[in-house]
């Protein structure tokens, strides 16, 4: 796929080639024509078009999500597919799955995958933070119980919330030692805790929101269950990194109240911890614009919702 690059953390892509949009319209039903296509917002990972189909005179919208080609990411679509149609009866509002094609036989090399397209978009710029945060409070409950198989999380090996090369401490961190007492508290071994269904990558980038409702959840490639602090954790890193450690706290305080339930202090400070020197990129990459992201104070801010976490650890 000549019009295709990966760097900078990003996968950039111009357009979807003449092969990927002829098998999107293959894909929607026969006699049906692409008649346009838009390069969605953010996506660092993949890129994201929302392609228009004409077919019997009838506009539809679709939304076709492709992977760099040659670089082994079959597993992901793959993987997405698969956990979708597990989520696909659970009440959640989560895309539908309508073509894949794993391997980019049809696409020119770059994986695929076809899904219908929700209502709504990524606000990451709330006008009333404190329903906002409720709202993505309630979904997380919500989605933590349901009753769906999926594999049992483990801390060192699954997913991208697992450390690569084990926890460092960040270059700019102001007070490394704080960091380095919340990596000891990581030697212990992970306490028990209820497993819960988990999306794996809950974060406000990945919620589509209409008239302050989520009406989306999206990037589905990291299911399992576990500790319900995995996602609540993975969410609060990322509001203590886009906004402030306040509104981490009170995310977390949100969802207890609305579970009934206390965090785990050892699987939420494990999710806190991961974040490294690459992560404003990655944020920045994912906002795409949106807001304002102020870099500098960053790992100022996590380092901060860390030393808040070590206290509740004890």
């Amino acid at each position: 796929m000549t019009d295709d690059d990966w760097r900078d953390g990003g996968f950039r892509q111009r357009r979807p080639s003449e092969e990927t949009l002829a098998w999107v319209a293959a894909s929607v039903g026969k006699g049906s024509v692409v008649v346009g296509f838009r390069r969605l917002t953010g996506g660092v990972c993949s890129a994201v078009h929302r392609v228009t189909v004409e077919r019997a005179g009838t506009r539809s919208f679709v939304v076709l999500r492709q992977y760099p080609a040659g670089l082994g990411l079959e597993q992901s679509v793959e993987k997405e597919v698969a956990n979708l149609r597990v989520v696909a009866h659970g009440g959640i509002p989560v895309p539908a799955v309508l073509a894949a094609d794993v391997d980019g036989g049809s696409t020119g090399g770059a994986p695929a995958m076809l899904m219908t397209q929700l209502p709504g978009q990524v606000d990451v710029s709330p006008t009333h933070p404190e329903s906002w945060m409720t709202e993505m409070a309630e979904m997380a409950v919500r989605l933590h119980a349901l009753d769906l198989p999926a594999k049992t999380f483990d801390p060192w090996t699954d997913s991208w919330i697992a450390p690569r090369d084990g926890f460092r401490v960040p270059a700019d961190a102001p007070r490394p030692a704080v960091w380095e007492a919340a990596f000891r508290a990581m030697t212990a071994p992970p306490p028990d805790d209820p497993a819960v269904f988990l999306h794996g990558d809950f974060l406000p980038v990945n919620m589509l929101w209409s008239r302050g409702k989520i009406t989306g959840l999206t990037d589905w490639n990291g299911i399992h269950r576990g500790s319900r602090a995995v996602d609540v954790g993975h969410c609060r890193r990322y509001l203590a990194a886009l906004y402030s450690p306040g509104w981490s706290e009170h995310f977390r305080s949100l969802y207890e109240s609305t579970a009934g339930v206390s965090l785990d202090p050892w699987w939420d400070l494990y999710a806190l911890l991961h974040y490294d020197d690459s992560a404003a990129k990655w944020i920045s990459g994912q906002v795409a614009g949106r807001r304002l992201v102020d870099v500098s104070g960053m790992t100022s801010r996590i380092e901060v919702a860390i030393e808040a976490g070590l206290r509740r650890l004890g």
